[in-house]
């Protein structure tokens, strides 16, 4: 095994593995938009009592992947273009803050870490791989952020990038239709070479380039709209 396999720790509790499960379902569009998420039919599928269960949806719902009604019946939320647009603005200007603080503390080998992450996405920037990029996308920037001090702004980051991850079928999809990926994973290339010089102007607007990159690409906010309509 390589030393630097990527690993996500394992859930702790039945709560927390309930709730990673239900989260991969409605991310990878098995649960669908407004589909209901019956608490009885899951506790007898994972034979729990519904305490887990009920926890479960409720940080599914703080975390935008499930709404609660006024009679307390959970749905897959619907997901939404301009929310989507919304949390990459937000991403671009906290994204800036850190990457230039993470610029005074990411060590050689922490940048050497980034670079082999960064190869590892070159080879994966086809259609066929294109779940693999995204899973390296994610573990880079979160070794970018590692090196953050300010804790506050880690947790709004992990934060935000957890909404995103709702979005992971239409940015999927998106993808595959427009040619934006390989000028994104370029993209990724400079900020590795900007964070060897620890150019803080360079990174800010490399980073905020980076994170509106979508928006910029017609063709992939259409595939995006596309997307979206096909995931109800």
């Amino acid at each position: 095994m390589e030393k630097d396999t990527f690993k996500f720790p394992l859930p702790r509790t039945m709560s927390e593995f309930i709730y990673e499960k239900l989260k991969e379902l409605i991310i990878n569009n098995e649960l669908k938009a407004n589909q209901r998420i019956n608490e009885s039919e899951l506790a007898n599928y994972f034979r729990v009592s519904r305490t887990p269960i009920r926890e479960a949806i409720l940080r599914l719902e703080a975390k935008g992947f499930v709404r609660i009604d006024s009679h307390r019946r959970a749905e897959v939320k619907e997901v939404s273009y301009k929310e989507l647009m919304e949390i990459f603005q937000i991403l671009a200007a906290l994204d800036s803050l850190a990457i230039e603080q993470a610029a005074d503390n990411l060590t050689p080998k922490q940048i050497n870490k980034l670079e082999r992450i960064y190869q590892k996405m070159e080879k994966n920037c086809d259609n066929d791989a294109i779940e693999k990029y995204f899973e390296l996308n994610e573990v880079f920037h979160s070794e970018i952020w590692k090196a953050v001090p300010n804790k506050l702004l880690r947790e709004m980051l992990s934060s935000i990038q957890e909404k995103i991850q709702r979005y992971t079928y239409v940015r999927l999809n998106a993808f595959k239709k427009t040619g934006t990926l390989k000028k994104i994973i370029l993209e990724h290339r400079q900020l590795v070479e900007a964070l060897k010089t620890k150019d803080k102007k360079k990174l800010k607007e490399l980073i905020i380039k980076h994170r509106l990159t979508p928006l910029d690409n017609v063709t992939y906010t259409e595939g995006l709209k596309e997307a979206l309509g096909k995931e109800k």
